[in-house]
């Protein structure tokens, strides 16, 4: 029964010890963990929007090098704060200053933010540096900038840094580090200073090819928490949490996300892996190269005369873009020409209102040129780059037809004894289809103007008719000066512009029949044509019924 009795007292005696431990090892004082139990919703700001070390991830939940020094921080004070999330520093600091947040996770200390702040030890350091263009030169020191505009984000620490010990410095604000690199890659300022890490990685997300790291700003971002002055005890509490974070907690923080204390890789087992499969791939690769090689001899001949006849494709190639440029270059010069000589002959005080109206007519017609060359340009520069995106929606092609050649025969010039008509095979006049009815409508608009622009007289015929069951067929057909047959072969390809009659100067870039050939290939479709010299030509071209 003694025994009983005293297994009991030992029990109870744990319990006890048990019980009181946390209050023995608890690193606040009775009077600071009354005062969380008594502030349960202590807010903290942190940010959206600063990688590596405070950021929101896809799925919505804050991380970084700082949120991992919160949690630990929440860890050894045996409480967790209420976060606020803001997109941007400017807004962080601001709802420091009205007291809309308790704490601020990551804050640089400044004479100017003591006045509203209590500031704990830094627990992150992080150096500044100034970005230029590729062609600045390698060494630039802050004294060199004098009297030039250099981009700091608003309200930043170096902001105010730059501002007191540089006045000969233009500075420049702006909202975000990324706003700033893009108007230096932009050659709207010339300098951004701003933090090294954060900076590099804005530049390789954002694929900013032309600026650089060329010095040292002599100025790190030394950060801790920030804490609103009317609440002293607070201040105390989270330093003393930060206290009992150990360096190697730290390191373990700085590595899961930046590797500070990577081995050499020598002494990686994974390097000694890769080497020595990299030399049995080595070896493979000099047994299959060698069987290469004799089956490789077989083709010689044959890969020299296609490398020979692709030489020949290129340098026919180069030679049809010089003289693509060439014509460009007086294509675009001709309407500019126009429109500055008539804008100066407006300011005339003798001019009288038809004149005037003469003169601004010419200047319409050579700006909607000048209009429609550069769109071309721009079309074809999108397909050629693969970057065109289709919309495809439902449409009654009948009805697109019917207002293109409405608008096509107010179109023709005055001089011209022609007209167009629209002969509809399709036996109804609501038929849809579905495409980008931009894009169609584009095919058609430049094929009339071509037919307008190479017939004086007669008449201009469209045409739209089933091809198959699963496809329309269209022709555009005129009675104009007609195609030469050694031209029919390359009359579709870029950089080709067919001079029918030598002593006719027919404007244009020679780029439509390209870009319509092109975009019939994104639609499944086909376009061809036929013609007779001197008689006029019929354009064709097919569209999937969808």
């Amino acid at each position: 029964m003694g025994r009983k009795i005293h297994f009991i007292f030992l029990l109870l005696s744990l319990l006890v010890i048990l019980s009181c431990s946390r209050k023995e090892y608890d690193i606040l004082t009775f009077k600071e963990r009354q005062w969380l139990e008594e502030h349960p919703s202590v807010s903290i700001a942190v940010s959206s929007s600063f990688p590596p070390f405070q950021y929101t991830d896809e799925e919505g939940n804050s991380t970084g090098i700082s949120i991992d020094i919160l949690s630990l921080l929440e860890t050894k004070l045996d409480y967790t704060f209420r976060k606020k999330i803001y997109p941007t520093w400017k807004e962080i600091l601001q709802a420091g200053i009205k007291k809309e947040v308790d704490v601020i996770l990551e804050i640089q200390e400044t004479p100017d933010r003591r006045k509203h702040f209590f500031f704990t030890e830094p627990f992150i350091s992080i150096p500044h540096v100034i970005f230029m263009r590729n062609n600045a030169p390698e060494h630039v020191k802050i004294e060199e900038l004098e009297n030039m505009d250099v981009g700091v984000v608003d309200n930043y620490a170096i902001h105010e840094h730059l501002k007191v010990m540089y006045p000969e410095i233009n500075l420049v604000p702006y909202k975000s580090d990324l706003e700033c690199l893009l108007n230096l890659s932009a050659k709207k300022i010339d300098v951004v200073v701003t933090q090294q890490g954060y900076g590099i990685q804005i530049i390789h997300n954002q694929l900013i090819p032309n600026v650089k790291i060329v010095g040292n700003a002599n100025y790190d971002n030394k950060l801790g928490f920030a804490i609103r002055n009317d609440q002293p005890i607070l201040a105390r509490i989270i330093s003393k949490g930060l206290a009992e974070i150990s360096p190697k907690e730290q390191d373990q923080i700085y590595n899961h996300y930046i590797q500070i204390n990577s081995k050499p890789f020598w002494q990686n087992p994974f390097f000694w892996g890769s080497l020595v499969a990299t030399l049995l791939l080595f070896a493979l690769g000099l047994l299959l190269m060698w069987i290469w090689n004799k089956a490789l001899r077989k083709n010689v001949a044959i890969k020299t005369r296609e490398l020979k006849k692709a030489k020949e494709k290129a340098e026919e190639s180069n030679t049809l873009k010089s003289s693509f440029l060439a014509n460009m270059s007086h294509e675009i010069r001709t309407p500019l020409n126009a429109i500055q000589g008539f804008s100066e002959l407006l300011t005339s005080k003798d001019l009288n209102q038809e004149k005037t109206d003469l003169f601004a007519n010419i200047i319409r017609s050579n700006c909607n040129d000048l209009t429609h060359l550069i769109d071309e340009i721009l079309d074809l520069s999108i397909i050629e780059s693969g970057q065109i995106k289709l919309v495809h929606k439902e449409f009654n092609i009948i009805r697109l037809i019917k207002d293109i050649v409405e608008i096509q025969t107010q179109n023709i010039p005055k001089k011209k004894n022609l007209n167009i008509r629209f002969l509809n095979q399709l036996n109804t006049d609501n038929f849809k289809i579905t495409a980008d009815q931009l894009r169609v409508k584009q095919i058609f608009n430049n094929l009339i103007e071509n037919a307008i622009k190479f017939t004086d007289n007669g008449t201009i015929s469209v045409y739209a008719s089933y091809n198959s069951e699963s496809e329309l067929i269209f022709c555009i057909e005129d009675t104009g000066i007609g195609i030469e047959p050694s031209s029919l072969n390359y009359i579709f390809d870029r950089f080709r512009k067919i001079e029918i009659d030598t002593t006719i100067l027919y404007r244009g870039s020679g780029l439509g029949l390209n870009i319509c050939k092109k975009l019939l290939q994104i639609m499944d479709g086909q376009i061809w044509v036929k013609s007779k010299y001197g008689e006029g030509s019929s354009f064709y071209f097919t569209l999937p019924i969808r």
